[in-house]
């Protein structure tokens, strides 16, 4: 494989039987897959996605060099993000959305996109990942429940789903008391 592409084995049985097990290729997102993306969002999240509080953290694009997809041949199947969001007066990383299409969740697809979307962001130039994820799904990776940070965040959120992953060991414990205000990055 390349440089940029890792292949991943999502196996949606617990004895990775070679009859069920499929064959994914994570690779860096290109232009011509945004339309492909679009339509992965919406079945994944459904019409109304934009109204969520997250998206007014993602008025401009994504940091490219973290926009990663899973692919089944042709076919995109998974997508990752991250986007620059400011916490306090520091540039971080908040993380998603992350969508897999609906007949392939709890199959790895989802995992392999994250654990490959935290080791490329760990070469940057982030301390911590912020996610607005499910409370029981992200700490499998390393995250830790951000309620004790006293975060701002722009809009309605059920606190358990804000969580950290810590890029610079130690990041955390030099957070400043709060609150903290969680504000885009205009690009």
């Amino acid at each position: 494989m390349g440089l940029g592409v890792s292949a991943i084995k999502c196996c949606p049985c617990v004895g990775y039987s070679d009859i069920w097990s499929l064959m994914y290729r994570i690779s860096m997102q290109k232009a011509e897959d945004g339309s492909s993306i679009e339509r992965l969002m919406a079945e994944a999240f459904g019409p109304k996605r934009h109204t969520r509080s997250v998206w007014k953290l993602r008025p401009g694009s994504a940091v490219d060099a973290l926009c990663i997809v899973a692919r089944d041949g042709n076919d995109i199947v998974g997508s990752l993000r991250f986007w620059e969001v400011r916490l306090g007066n520091q540039k971080i990383l908040l993380l998603g959305p992350l969508a897999v299409l609906p007949s392939l969740r709890g199959k790895g697809c989802g995992k392999a996109l994250v654990e490959d979307g935290l080791r490329r962001a760990s070469g940057g130039p982030w301390p911590l990942v912020l996610v607005s994820g499910e409370a029981d799904y992200y700490p499998k990776f390393g995250f830790v429940p951000a309620c004790r940070y006293n975060l701002e965040w722009p809009g309605f959120i059920e606190s358990e789903r804000l969580q950290f992953f810590e890029l610079c060991p130690g990041a955390l414990a030099n957070l400043p008391s709060g609150p903290l205000v969680v504000a885009p990055v205009r690009n």
